[in-house]
């Protein structure tokens, strides 16, 4: 999904539980890392969130935010890595307070990426997590993601149960379910990115509630 597609469904997921519940992720992504460098994404050995990363650093940049471009931990980086690539698990041991640990885990995360996690979190570092609901990782998480509970009907995507079965499709058409996993991923990184997520919460409330009223802010 390139920005004008992932910008454009932005804009039509407004008002929507999936569209506040990701802005309002991003936003908090913005507002707690305050170290610079501080937001590192993190996810298991198998799969680990480049494309998320990517995505934030594309953002970021593109809205002249450099102080908090994200580094992409590995577990195992190789030696010939590029430098945005080579970064390795001692990161993590050097993470402290006022950085961010995002973690993406789509399937239920092994107990080796838990440990890491709470590693982290006990030397004061936020943790949020986009996954699947997994009670563990959601005890471990500051903020939590769950884009298959906020698919809103009619986007022709698959949703079930958590932990059940999957179901059959409640539409003709049946994407993987991860199709709105990738997407929530799109807006989080469009929400991090936005002018008013750097802005102090009341200001944000107030120029929200002018909004609602139908009046134009100065």
């Amino acid at each position: 999904m390139d920005l004008t597609r992932a910008s454009l469904l932005r804009e039509m997921l407004t008002g929507t539980e999936l569209g506040s519940r990701t802005t309002q992720f991003g936003y908090a992504l913005r507002r707690f890392t305050t170290r610079r460098s501080g937001l590192m994404l993190f996810g298991p050995a198998d799969e680990e969130p480049w494309h998320l990363t990517a995505h934030l650093d594309d953002e970021l940049h593109r809205a002249g935010i450099e102080d908090m471009r994200p580094s992409l931990v590995r577990w195992a980086p190789p030696p010939d890595a590029p430098p945005h690539l080579a970064i390795g698990l001692d990161r993590l041991r050097d993470a402290g307070r006022g950085e961010s640990l995002l973690v993406v885990a789509e399937d239920a995360p092994g107990e080796t990426l838990l440990e890491r996690i709470s590693d982290v979190r006990r030397r004061g570092t936020t943790i949020f997590s986009i996954g699947n609901g997994d009670n563990e990782l959601t005890s471990l998480s500051h903020e939590t993601l769950v884009p298959e509970l906020l698919i809103p009907e009619g986007f022709g995507w698959t949703s079930r149960e958590l932990y059940d079965e999957p179901q059959a499709a409640v539409t003709e058409v049946e994407p993987q379910t991860s199709e709105g996993f990738e997407t929530a991923q799109h807006l989080v990184s469009l929400a991090a990115a936005d002018t008013e997520a750097g802005q102090p919460g009341w200001r944000r409330r107030l120029r929200n509630a002018i909004e609602r009223l139908g009046g134009e802010p100065t």
